[in-house]
């Protein structure tokens, strides 16, 4: 199982889904006044407190698995149904949205500056999660298709092996953005918030 270069297509409809969640989030946050006198996770006290916080790296780690992994197998099932090349494209939207709302907190609690604060809670795992999700997105795109295909001819069931290999690849490589999240992410965030604070 090589990797290769994914098709044009499916990154520009991952873009046009991604960039509808971004406006449909900028649209709620506009809404719901997202950050506007509410504490969150932005404010200076959560902040400071956060920068010497004593944090379980072994709990920590499996939260992090526990909320990335329940995509990621989401994400692999639906490529066992007819309707999973069209789902597949809600992934971009959501986290369109979810990231969004996260940075308008940010920038609501502390302007320019809550944004690079946003962005960095997101390094390094970002570098990992972002390439892994598209490439299991066009694995289950590539399997919901022949799922739909050979169901007509009555061989759904079958040639199954590559899709679970693919699935087993993934599981390693989100282990390592889940450790990096767990490890790096929390360790690199509390670094530069104890300059800060």
């Amino acid at each position: 199982m090589r990797l290769k270069k994914p098709d044009q297509k499916f990154l520009l409809l991952c873009a046009i889904s991604m960039l509808t969640g971004i406006l449909a989030g900028i649209f709620l946050a506009v809404k719901c006044r997202t950050g506007n006198g509410a504490a969150g996770i932005f404010s200076p006290y959560y902040l400071k407190e956060y920068a010497y916080l004593d944090i379980d790296r072994r709990k920590l780690m499996l939260i992090v698995a526990k909320e990335r992994g329940k995509w990621l197998l989401l994400l692999w099932a639906l490529g066992f149904s007819t309707v999973g090349r069209f789902c597949i494209y809600l992934f971009p939207a959501v986290w369109g949205v979810i990231g969004t709302l996260f940075l308008a907190q940010a920038f609501a609690s502390m302007g320019i500056a809550g944004i690079g604060l946003g962005l960095l809670f997101q390094v390094p795992q970002i570098l990992i999660y972002v390439p892994l999700f598209l490439w299991m997105m066009e694995e289950a795109d590539k399997k919901s298709r022949q799922f739909a295909y050979l169901r007509k001819i009555g061989t759904a069931g079958k040639n199954n092996r590559r899709y679970f290999l693919c699935f087993f690849v993934a599981l390693s490589v989100l282990f390592l953005g889940i450790l990096t999240e767990s490890y790096a992410g929390s360790g690199l965030v509390q670094m530069i918030l104890r300059i800060v604070y």
